[in-house]
């Protein structure tokens, strides 16, 4: 090979990428032929390998006016270039690996609708259009009942409109229809004319107090729900269930609310002596505790949903049962229950946030 030489570091082409198959440590035959380099002697044809280290670690460059010939680099100088370009490719790895978690949980969530939509029990439905078909396509197909837990409140005069057919024509097949509403919507015009007309076809109407989640049960065989999988994702986005086991739960889930819950057929409500709705005293959050309570909801579940301590909690509670004039729990529902406070509909509600006390 041509005879090396030392050359100043500035006026080199040097090469600081580790080459595959090359370590960070240098073989001790590497070590004597930077010698051997530095000190302009030739290098053989064998000392090939032993070269290549030494150019992949950054100590050995090549001539810009002899590309051939192998030059020496001072190599406390090149050792910290080559360690400032490991640390940055660590850097740069570093970031990739800190960014899997989140690329993983992005991809499960997509992995995890492929797999429920192959039928695995569930299938994801993302643009309304969709919920809204297959809703009725099911619906149309039922045989034996429908149960549907409506809490979004009043019906508007064009779903009324639409639902009248839907729902007459199932009526007409011999399927049972049950529906359950908030409370409220008994003093909504549009759904007392509606409940009116559908409970003269044979239809079931009940309306409860505390909040509930929203779905539909065809048969016990399907169930449309909302999209808990993904937070914060769109409202017209639903899941079809057809796992057997699930929709049966909320068929249980729906009997139980339904038999708490009171019968209606589309009669105005009687105002009692208390006063109209609007004359109220209590605030939204103090009707969520309330609401919590004639449910038989934990107390301890009410303070988690609504981000309390369970001594704060009961400190609101006792003050409820002191402006009531209520002696005992049971009390306090039962004058709640009789009062206009408990029509008022106060969807969406957001808890206000308090320290633990």
């Amino acid at each position: 090979m041509a005879r090396t030489r030392h050359r100043p570091w500035g006026k080199t082409r040097m090469g600081l990428g580790i080459s595959a198959g090359h370590g960070e440590h240098l073989t001790a035959p590497a070590i004597r032929l930077y010698g051997q380099i530095a000190r302009g002697e030739g290098v053989r044809e064998e000392q090939k390998p032993e070269l290549d280290e030494l150019v992949a670690m950054g100590v050995v460059a090549y001539d810009e006016q002899q590309p051939d010939v192998p030059v020496a680099l001072e190599p406390q100088e090149a050792m910290r270039r080559h360690t400032a370009s490991k640390l940055a490719e660590l850097t740069a790895q570093m970031e990739q690996v800190s960014a899997i978690p989140a690329v993983a949980d992005k991809l499960a969530v997509q992995f995890e609708r492929a797999a429920l939509q192959s039928g695995a029990g569930s299938q994801f439905l993302g643009e309304p259009e969709l919920v809204n078909a297959r809703i009725q396509d099911v619906v149309a197909k039922a045989e034996v009942e429908i149960l549907a837990a409506q809490p979004g409140g009043p019906r508007s005069r064009e779903l009324m409109d639409i639902a009248v057919k839907r729902d007459s024509e199932a009526l007409k097949r011999g399927v049972r229809l049950q529906t359950l509403y908030r409370d409220t919507v008994r003093d909504d015009e549009v759904t007392q004319e509606w409940a009116r007309i559908m409970t003269g076809l044979g239809a079931s109407y009940r309306t409860l107090l505390c909040p509930f989640e929203r779905f539909i049960i065809v048969d016990r065989r399907h169930a449309f729900i909302s999209d808990y999988v993904v937070p914060g994702a769109p409202e017209h986005a639903a899941w079809h269930v057809t796992d057997r086991a699930v929709v049966g739960y909320m068929a249980k889930v729906f009997e139980n609310n339904w038999h708490r819950a009171m019968a209606w057929q589309g009669e105005p409500r009687e105002r009692d002596a208390a006063g109209p709705v609007g004359a109220v005293r209590t605030t939204p959050l103090q009707r969520e505790i309330l609401r919590d309570m004639v449910a038989g909801k934990p107390q301890i579940a009410t303070a988690a949903r609504l981000g309390f301590s369970l001594r704060t909690l009961t400190r609101r509670i006792d003050d409820l049962r002191k402006m009531w004039g209520a002696e005992s729990l049971p009390q306090l529902a039962a004058m709640w229950m009789d009062s206009p406070d408990r029509h008022v509909d106060d969807k969406p509600f957001e808890a206000e946030r308090e320290s633990a006390a």
